[in-house]
């Protein structure tokens, strides 16, 4: 008897100490993005601290050189000091109800703003995109390494594009296919 208690007890203690496979979860790798490099900008404040306002209406463009390092708002204070150009360009873009060319000056009647479009833009390897407001005014802020005066502005309203030379835009009269576009 003493013999089977002791088998007993051996069986019994065998299967209570028989390790466990234990799981642990083990989360996803997560996928970091990398942190960009390019500085986020406060064009606005940016526009404000170089005495630079100006109203939508106020058309063409205007630049004025800075050095990064003084002016902050997203430029470091200490580090990769420059001298960079802070440009606005105003415009207006109006569509006529007519294509091709025409002998007849238009007036005010003869012409229609394109209100609240999307406009994607690009100046000498700048994009961006901008919206005119209800009498189709836009504005470009940007920032760059170097005057661009004398480069050309590229302007896109859906399908429809104009290139001109970014001192020369001011008020934009584009063709019919310019008004039906959304």
């Amino acid at each position: 008897m003493k013999f089977a208690i002791a088998v007993l007890v051996l069986f019994l203690a065998a299967c209570t100490s028989t390790p466990k496979k234990e799981t642990t979860y083990t989360p996803p790798a997560t996928h970091e993005e990398p942190v960009s490099s390019t500085p986020k900008i406060d064009y606005y404040a940016l526009q404000a601290y170089l005495n630079m306002d100006r109203p939508p209406e106020e058309l063409g463009i205007t630049e004025k050189a800075f050095n990064t390092c003084d002016a902050g708002f997203g430029y470091s204070r200490s580090q990769n000091c420059r001298q960079e150009y802070f440009v606005l360009l105003n415009f207006r873009l109006l569509c006529r109800d007519t294509e091709g060319t025409i002998s007849t000056v238009l007036t005010d009647s003869d012409v229609t703003p394109l209100a609240g479009r999307n406009v994607k833009w690009n100046l000498k390897g700048i994009e961006g995109t901008t919206q005119t407001d209800g009498l189709g005014y836009g504005q470009i802020r940007i920032t760059s390494p170097i005057s661009q005066k004398k480069q050309r502005v590229r302007i896109a309203v859906g399908d429809q594009f104009l290139y001109m030379r970014a001192n020369e835009i001011t008020k934009v009269i584009t063709p019919l296919p310019w008004c039906s576009q959304y």
